[in-house]
């Protein structure tokens, strides 16, 4: 939600002087975004600005209702207003416009299944410790909305996924990747596309791979990276958007699985939001404890600092641990590792 305070609304804020609304109201807002979105509101002002009669008129909508919408998505920062003609902000042309490679519209299911399903049990989450409903169970047990959720991070994939290919050291005469839990498999297609020689395998639950990207050197792989046998001989090894759904005991022991899966020299990374780096700002701090509540209730994880996956990463077995934020992925930061090369000389 885009909203920006002036002063005297800071002030307010900060001395309460008026009760927190903004966080009562913050789920309207996520589903006056969505109902938008469904009606076709952002599609229909893609291509010229419109009043309110005009966009009710070729929506087939009450004009009277279509208006008072119009007017909180421009107080939300989705739509910019100018002699009674709503336009799109930048935001909702990426994010919320269907012809979008980086449209969320797909996703928006994810969205309220989360905010209706999901989050009204953080009580018994905080109560018991763990997640009342398991994410990961509910995704594979609900086709609609495993759909849905590998398009809202598709979306995030197409916009971040070409800068982190840049980032990603590929040893020299690397051949095989495996991308751990990569669902839609564009990270793993970012880097095929830099590294001709290069393969890749995609390991992920049923109903996560049915969004596998459709590639000649990317190969799908049903089953579970906790449990089933990753193989050997790999030269990269990518960990996107996984550790913070795992406790310390499953990262630990899935982090030695995979140094014993990669070759002598090999690359592992490590992609997440990490605790510790996010830019400076009550907003992103925010956000940050707010991601990591998330965790805790949809699958029981947590947010880690990148001090801390780098410990994860040594007590693995793995050297050289190199922070990166790629331009253009700022929600998405990089811990790059590699294994021993062969001709190391063993610590005493």
């Amino acid at each position: 939600m885009p909203l920006f305070y002036n002063v005297i609304e800071a002030a307010a804020h900060r001395l309460s002087i008026v009760p927190p609304m903004f966080d009562y109201f913050g789920a309207l807002a996520l589903h006056a975004l969505v109902a938008a979105a469904r009606l076709g509101v952002f599609d229909a002002l893609r291509e010229r600005p419109l009043t309110e009669r005009e966009l009710a008129a070729a929506l087939g909508v009450d004009p009277v209702a279509t208006g008072v919408l119009l007017r909180t998505l421009a107080g939300l920062g989705y739509l910019r207003v100018r002699g009674g003609r709503y336009r799109l902000s930048r935001a909702a042309r990426l994010w919320f416009t269907t012809g979008s490679p980086t449209s969320l519209v797909a996703g928006l299911e994810f969205w309220e299944r989360t905010a209706c399903v999901i989050w009204p049990e953080i009580e018994r989450a905080v109560r018991g410790g763990a997640p009342v409903t398991p994410f990961y169970a509910l995704l594979e047990g609900d086709p609609a909305l495993s759909r849905s959720f590998q398009a809202w991070t598709a979306a995030l994939a197409r916009r971040q996924a070409p800068a982190v290919a840049r980032a990603v050291p590929v040893p020299s005469g690397a051949r095989r990747m495996l991308d751990v839990g990569g669902g839609h498999g564009l990270f793993s297609v970012a880097l095929l596309r830099r590294h001709p020689a290069l393969r890749a395998t995609v390991i992920d639950l049923p109903q996560a791979l049915r969004a596998a990207a459709d590639h000649p050197r990317l190969t799908p792989r049903a089953g579970s990276f906790l449990e089933d046998d990753l193989g050997d001989g790999y030269d990269v090894v990518l960990l996107f958007n996984v550790v913070h759904g795992l406790t310390d005991d499953e990262t630990a022991a899935l982090l030695r699985r995979l140094a014993a899966a990669l070759n002598p020299g090999g690359t592992l990374v490590v992609g997440d939001q990490f605790g510790d780096s996010l830019m400076p700002g009550r907003a992103s701090r925010a956000l940050l404890h707010l991601l990591d509540l998330n965790y805790l209730v949809a699958v029981g994880g947590k947010v880690r600092g990148r001090r801390e996956i780098a410990a994860l990463l040594r007590a693995a077995g793995f050297r050289d641990v190199r922070h990166r934020r790629p331009l253009r992925s700022p929600v998405t930061e990089l811990a790059v590792a590699r294994t021993p090369s062969r001709s190391a000389p063993r610590r005493a």
